[in-house]
């Protein structure tokens, strides 16, 4: 069954420099660009199109808005992440959630979203010894990004669990 998540996608320079520091670790990352997850990856039997019509309407009512990257941080001692400074990007995710609500499962949501970029994750090979490194240098090469304008939420897609997440489309906020 084809899975989805949806997410924001920092512009370049940013990407790339996020991209870069990661490839140096040899990390993974979920076959994934980075991104800032608003609603994490769920399956979906329909068609995509089907999805994307559901979300349409909202995000075209809200406005594009201002993010940030900032510091390293984790969650416990196996993801490294860097934070999000936005308040806006609470209400995207709440958005996005109440209009998927009923049509999939929800987790670690609404109230307990944190918005953050994971630079790398435990369970995919990284050291614990090798993420406090990791941490170290993400303060000194990672922690002054410009901030830059969330005008869309990109839907990825997944055909099967080796399988690279794919781009499926942006989703453009504030098009009413």
């Amino acid at each position: 069954m084809p899975s989805y998540f949806f997410a924001i996608t920092p512009p370049e320079p940013t990407l790339g420099a996020i991209e870069a520091f990661r490839a140096r670790w040899g990390h993974p990352h979920h076959n994934v660009e980075p991104h800032i997850t608003v609603k994490p990856p769920f399956p979906w039997d329909d068609a995509p199109g089907a999805l994307l019509d559901l979300l349409r309407p909202a995000l075209a009512g809200l406005r594009p808005f201002a993010a940030r990257l900032g510091a390293p941080a984790r969650f416990g001692n196996a993801v490294l992440y860097l934070t999000v400074d936005s308040p806006d990007m609470h209400s995207l995710h709440l958005t996005t959630i109440n209009v998927l609500a009923g049509a999939i499962p929800t987790a670690h949501e609404g109230h307990e979203y944190t918005p953050h970029l994971t630079l790398a994750v435990t369970r995919f090979g990284i050291s614990p010894e090798a993420l406090d490194r990791m941490e170290a240098e993400a303060r000194a090469e990672l922690a002054v990004f410009p901030a830059f304008d969330v005008t869309a939420l990109r839907g990825y897609q997944r055909f099967g669990k080796d399988d690279r997440w794919q781009p499926l489309c942006d989703l453009p906020l504030g098009s009413l």
